[in-house]
């Protein structure tokens, strides 16, 4: 970057390197802002509301007076300013054609564009892209020539970091649309310690910059020369750290492109994995069927002690392959439907738990299991996942409690919104696994001793989620372990359950 003073006799390059302008006086300037529109972005800074106006009025004199389209954005004060400085230069604005003076409220477009505390590029693109074309209109072979003080509002505002960005927006938008751009910032915003950095950052993101009116009052050309040079050497710093800053914003942008794809990819590949899944579950129930069928066979013929302990082998590794079929169909319809979908009916709580009790005892006959049941324990619920809810908790009592077999069920119906019901054991549950013990496929130190997949307790939460109720667990030496499920009575989201009364 170079920042160069320009001497009257020498018309300034229009390059995309920042120039400084820094005639010497008024007339100059006058004389710069006053030429046919070149490509380029200006910034002024100004201490007095007198100056700003004079230069803009000029700038927009001279487009309308060279049949330039000419865009004002500013605030409504200024604008009326402008205006009427423009007619003291003998310029009827309202003589101007129909749309060569396009004039928007600054604060209004800005919110135009806005994210949040930034600008967004597609929608400043489509914004300040149409108006630049739409000025245009019958007037392709002329340069628009603008003026805006958006990033002026925004420096006000305390947002140093969004101006900067829409400094950078205008000249990436400069690469579609050619036109001659004039910015202008109050030169009080830059008064504040530690605002050298902020000023030249600005500088460095413009063609041509118009010192303040403070500048001038430098006599010593020696002492002017060593201030332009402060800044053309600050302005070259800065526009090597924006290239810098702009090739990582684009390996960043090509990363996140990656990242994206490999994300979409593998939730695609989840997606066929889980496909295959469910299909593979469904279509092992045709040939167990076929096994089960064969097993009871065998065990009912009377073969012999051999072939009928082994038929009752067979039919216990059927039922235990059943049970894993049907933990993978319950995980494939969670993760691709998002949830399950239940059947609800009036059910009584208590009589859930005391099926459990007698089924789970006839098939462990050293067990005890003690039920108890406290007031209304009835709901609308889905009785079969219950069912299965409670077999699982019951079930993993009686594998993974202490010696001696012996578990609780309790519902307690006191509460009139919800029913808590509380499955007790003995023993106690690594605390390695405690805190991932509804995590599907968890591992553990008696992952041996499963039935399943390790899909159990992550399916029965699920049901309990289904249900919009909670369940949680609790395991120590002084009390054993104690998992609690919390139910409320009626469906808090009944459009999506089937309700059978």
């Amino acid at each position: 970057m170079t920042l160069e003073v320009a001497k009257p006799s020498v018309t300034p390059p229009t390059t995309a390197r920042p120039h400084l302008v820094a005639l010497e006086g008024a007339p100059q300037i006058q004389e710069f802002l006053g030429r046919p529109a070149e490509h380029n972005h200006i910034v002024q800074f100004y201490e007095a509301e007198e100056s700003l106006i004079e230069n803009v009025g000029r700038f927009i004199a001279s487009g309308l007076q060279a049949g330039e389209p000419v865009i004002v954005i500013a605030t409504p004060e200024h604008t009326k300013a402008f205006v009427e400085r423009v007619k003291t230069l003998g310029v009827d604005v309202s003589a101007a054609p129909t749309g060569q003076l396009t004039m928007l409220d600054a604060r209004d477009t800005l919110s135009k564009f806005m994210v949040g505390d930034m600008p967004d590029w597609e929608r400043f693109q489509e914004v300040v892209g149409h108006v630049i074309l739409t000025s245009r209109t019958g007037r392709a072979d002329r340069r628009v020539r603008a003026y805006g003080e958006m990033v002026d509002l925004l420096w006000r505002d305390g947002n140093r970091m969004a101006a900067i960005r829409l400094e950078e927006y205008w000249n990436d938008i400069g690469k579609d649309h050619s036109f001659s751009l004039l910015c202008a910032y109050v030169m009080g915003n830059f008064y504040k310690s530690g605002d050298a950095d902020p000023f030249h950052h600005v500088c460095a993101t413009h063609t041509h910059v118009i010192p303040a009116e403070s500048y001038w009052n430098i006599h010593d050309p020696d002492e002017r020369t060593r201030a332009v040079t402060q800044l053309q050497q600050r302005a070259h710093a800065l526009e090597s750290e924006i290239a810098h800053r702009k090739e990582l914003e684009s390996a960043l942008r090509e990363s996140l492109a990656r990242e994206k794809a490999l994300r979409e990819d593998a939730e695609r590949n989840v997606r066929f994995a889980d496909m295959f899944a469910g299909m593979l579950g469904h279509d092992l129930r045709n040939p167990l069927g076929t096994i089960t069928m064969g097993a009871n066979y065998l065990a009912r013929a009377n073969l012999g002690e051999k072939p009928t302990r082994s038929a009752t082998r067979i039919i216990s590794s059927a039922e235990r392959m059943s049970k894993m079929i049907d933990q993978l169909l319950d995980f494939t319809r969670i993760r691709a439907a998002g949830g399950l979908q239940l059947q609800r009916s009036r059910i009584d709580l208590g009589a859930v738990c005391e099926r459990v009790k007698e089924e789970i005892e006839a098939g462990n006959p050293q067990c005890f299991i003690a039920t108890k049941t406290v007031g209304n324990t009835g709901g609308l619920w889905d009785y079969d996942r219950l069912l299965q809810v409670f077999s699982n908790l019951v079930g993993n009592a009686v594998i993974h409690g202490s010696t001696g077999c012996e578990v609780s069920i309790e519902a307690d119906g006191s509460d009139t919104s919800d029913v808590v019901a509380y499955v007790r054991n003995g023993g106690t549950i690594d605390p390695e696994v405690l805190p991932v013990i509804f995590d599907p496929f968890r591992g553990g130190k008696k992952r041996h001793n499963t039935k399943g997949l390790g899909l159990g307790l992550f399916i029965t939460r699920q049901i309990v989620l289904a249900h919009g109720g909670e369940i949680a667990v609790t395991s120590n030496d002084t009390h054993g372990t104690l998992f609690c499920v919390k139910l409320p009575r009626f469906p808090r989201a009944p459009e999506n359950d089937t309700v059978r009364v």
